[in-house]
């Protein structure tokens, strides 16, 4: 998400809304940042589009999905992962 600054070059909005990330994960890759249960912080990047995860980890929707936890694919480390979404600090959709 890019909003023009006073100079009217592009600067980069970090949002904090839940909703618009799983909107954003559908379409593409996100660049997320959140605290692990442990306390670490973690900065990932990752989607739920399934055009860009592999074919064979591909979501089936065979489970409900929990309302306290999102779910992605990491793009950096190939495998699924989750998030409290409480936990959340901000996120920013990659540009292409």
């Amino acid at each position: 998400m890019n909003n023009q600054n006073k100079s009217g070059a592009a600067s980069t909005v970090i949002s904090h809304d839940i909703v618009a990330l799983e909107e954003a994960l559908k379409k593409g890759v996100v660049h997320m940042v959140y605290l692990k249960k442990n306390g670490a912080m973690r900065d990932a990047h990752g989607t739920r589009a399934n055009a860009l995860i592999p074919v064979g980890y591909r979501a089936q929707g065979r489970r409900k999905a929990s309302p306290l936890v999102l779910t992605y694919w990491d793009t950096d480390r190939g495998g699924w992962r989750c998030l409290l979404r409480d936990r959340l600090m901000g996120w920013i959709e990659n540009e292409e």
